[in-house]
């Protein structure tokens, strides 16, 4: 196989077959999209402020990245409201988080706190 894109084809493997993803049974976003059958895709996701987590009450700097499991739960207007969970990395404590468009801010739901 002729390599000129820098991709692995296998031998087997023929444009009429589609796309490599659909010959190899597999998602472009690989493991990130296990739950997508539910609406949920994982994402990195960076903490926007200084929190504390209310299972260990630690506390949790700004910046600080999760992969957290993201869903769209709602609609303001034109703009989606984003649920993500993620979990505390020192106790296990389940954080939600939404997106809150209308003040331009996030909702902290449960499992800590500003």
């Amino acid at each position: 196989a002729v390599q000129a894109d820098g991709y692995y084809y296998p031998p087997e493997w023929s444009p009429s077959k589609g796309s490599k993803d659909k010959f190899h049974h597999s998602h472009p976003l690989g493991a990130r999209a296990r739950k997508l059958h539910l609406g949920i895709v994982i994402v990195r996701f960076e903490m926007p402020v200084n929190v504390w987590c209310e299972g260990c009450n630690e506390h949790i700097a700004r910046g600080v990245r999760f992969n957290a499991e993201k869903k769209k739960c709602g609609t303001y207007f034109s703009s989606d409201v984003f649920e993500f969970q993620m979990n505390c990395h020192l106790c296990g404590q389940r954080f939600i988080i939404k997106t809150d468009p209308q003040n331009r801010d996030y909702e902290f739901v449960s499992g800590l706190r500003r």
